[in-house]
C-alpha cells in the first residue's frame, strides 16, 4: 500500500530509558559530590583543583564557520540556485574537508540545503499542522521536481534522499518499537524506501563519493535485515574516507547488541578495520571503533582487548598530536577507566584492565594534554554518542570544564595534597612549591 504523505498522524514522542538516564545524570547536582579518588583530608576538593593551572580553550564554542556553511547552502536552495549548490556539494565531497570537530563539510551543506523542508515537516508532525508560511508538502514535491529535472546529479539526489531520511525519523520519533503506531511506522519505512530508491541510481565507488556511501549507512535503520549489511556498508565508507574517524566510531555504535551486532562481531570489525588502515592509523582504528561503544555500553569492557586499545590511542595521538585529539583521548580513557571501576567495584575483578586504562590516561595528561577543551569533556561525561539535544552549549561546556579539571587533577593528587601548584604550558608541566 502506498502511504499518503498528506495525512500526518500526531504521535507524542517518549524518551527511551537510556536517554532519560543520561539527562538525569546531566541535571544532577555535582557541587556536593566528592571525587571518588580523593582521600579524606582537611583540604577541600575545590582547593586541590584550583591549584591545577591549565589553559581553557573555548574556541569550540564558536561555531561561526559551521553556521556559515549551513546558511550558505540554505540560501542557495531557497534561491533555486541548484547548479551552484550541486557544484559546491560535489567539491566538498571530493576534497573530504572536515571542520575542526571532524564533521564533513559536505554534511553541513546537505543539512543546510534541506533544512527548510525538514523543519516544516517536523513542525507539522509535532503540532499537527504546518507552521505558518511553511512549505511542508509543497517543499517535498519541489525537491522531487528538482531531482526529476536533474536525474544524473548525485549531489541533488543526496539532498533529496537525506530530506526523506530526516522526515522518516520525524515520523518514527523515539518511542519504543512496540509502542510505535502503525501509521508512523508505515511513514517511516515509506520515506526510507524512497531515499533508498533515489540512492540506488548512483554508485559511491564509481563516483568516489564518501557522502553517497555515508547516506547508504544512514539507511540501515529502515532496512529489513540491517545486521546483514552494517559491516559491509561501513567497510565501503571507511575505505572511501579512512582519514575521518567518525565513520569508525559510528560503526562501533551500530555493532553494539542494542543495535545490529554483538560484542564479538564488534571486536572483529575493529580488528579488520585496524588491519585495513594500518598504514594510516597504526592500531588507531581499533580504538576508534571501540571509542563510543565502550561508553555507550560498558559491558564491552569485558570484550575489548585493552592493550590493543591503549596502543591504538597512542597511535592516534602520534598521527594527530593536536590538542583537540589529546582532549578526546584523555576524556575517553578517563571515562572508560571510571566505567571499569564502577563495573568491577563489587567483584574486585578487572585489576589489570583498570591499571592499564589509568596508566594510559595519566600518560596522555602528562605527555600530550596542554589545554582543556570543555565541550569535548562535556560530551564525554555523557557518553559521547549520547543524542542529547536542547542542552545549551554554554551549560554543557561549564559542566565539561568542571569534569575535566577534576579528571586532570588525578595524576597529581599527592603533590597537590602536599601544597604544590601544577602549571601546564606549551613546553610541559611545572610543579611549583608554595
Amino acid at each position: 500500500m502506498k502511504f499518503d504523505f498528506s495525512k500526518p498522524v500526531l504521535q507524542k514522542p517518549r524518551l527511551p530509558e537510556p536517554l532519560k538516564a543520561v539527562l538525569r545524570k546531566f541535571s544532577a547536582p555535582r557541587d556536593d559530590a566528592p571525587l571518588a579518588f580523593l582521600p579524606e583530608a582537611d583540604v577541600t576538593t575545590e582547593d586541590l583543583v584550583d591549584r591545577i593551572k591549565i589553559p581553557v580553550n573555548n574556541a569550540s564554542l564558536r561555531l561561526k564557520g559551521d553556521n556559515e556553511v549551513r546558511e550558505n547552502a540554505q540560501f542557495l536552495a531557497r534561491q533555486d540556485r541548484w547548479d551552484c549548490l550541486s557544484e559546491r556539494i560535489r567539491m566538498a565531497d571530493k576534497s573530504r574537508d572536515t571542520t575542526v570537530k571532524g564533521t564533513p563539510v559536505v554534511d553541513l551543506m546537505l543539512f543546510g540545503a534541506r533544512a527548510d523542508v525538514v523543519s516544516a515537516a517536523e513542525h507539522a508532525l509535532l503540532h499537527g499542522r504546518p507552521a505558518e508560511d511553511s512549505n511542508f508538502f509543497a517543499g517535498i514535491e519541489d525537491f522531487e521536481l528538482v531531482l526529476s529535472e536533474n536525474p544524473e546529479d548525485y549531489a541533488i539526489a543526496l539532498v533529496v534522499a537525506h530530506m526523506h531520511i530526516d522526515i522518516g525519523w520525524a515520523w518514527r520519533g523515539t518511542v519504543a518499537e512496540a509502542d510505535l503506531k502503525p501509521a508512523n511506522r508505515e511513514a517511516f519505512l515509506a520515506h526510507f524506501a524512497r531515499a533508498e530508491e533515489i540512492l540506488d541510481s548512483f554508485c559511491a565507488h564509481e563516483l568516489n563519493s564518501a557522502a553517497l556511501s555515508a547516506a547508504r549507512c544512514a539507511l540501515l535503520p529502515g532496512s529489513a535485515h540491517p545486521g546483514d549489511r552494517v559491516a559491509d556498508d561501513f567497510e565501503d565508507l571507511i575505505d572511501l574516507d579512512p582519514e575521518n574517524p567518525r565513520h569508525m566510531r559510528a560503526l562501533g555504535t551500530y555493532m553494539l547488541p542494542q543495535w545490529y551486532g554483538d560484542f564479538a562481531s564488534l571486536d572483529l570489525q575493529a580488528r579488520r578495520t585496524a588491519a585495513r588502515t594500518y598504514d594510516l592509523w597504526g592500531a588507531g582504528a581499533y580504538a576508534w571503533v571501540w571509542f563510543d561503544a565502550l561508553l555507550t555500553d560498558p559491558q564491552g569492557l569485558e570484550h575489548v582487548d585493552t592493550d590493543y586499545f591503549v596502543d591504538g590511542a597512542k597511535d592516534i595521538l602520534a598521527q594527530q598530536p593536536d590538542q583537540a585529539t589529546a582532549n578526546l583521548m584523555a576524556a575517553q580513557l578517563y571515562c572508560a577507566w571510571q566505567a571499569a571501576r564502577q563495573r568491577y567495584r563489587e567483584t574486585g575483578a578487572g585489576s589489570e584492565q583498570l591499571a592499564a586504562l589509568r596508566a594510559a590516561f595519566e600518560d596522555v595528561v602528562q605527555d600530550s594534554l596542554r589545554e582543556v577543551h570543555p565541550l569535548i569533556w562535556g560530551h564525554a561525561e555523557l557518553g559521547f554518542d549520547n543524542g542529547v539535544r536542547g542542552v545549551s552549549i554554554e551549560r554543557l561546556a561549564q559542566k565539561g570544564r568542571d569534569f575535566a579539571m577534576n579528571a586532570v587533577a588525578q595524576p597529581f593528587m599527592k603533590n597537590l595534597e602536599a601544597g604544590l601548584t601544577i602549571h601546564f604550558g606549551p613546553d610541559g608541566i611545572t610543579e611549583i612549591q608554595p
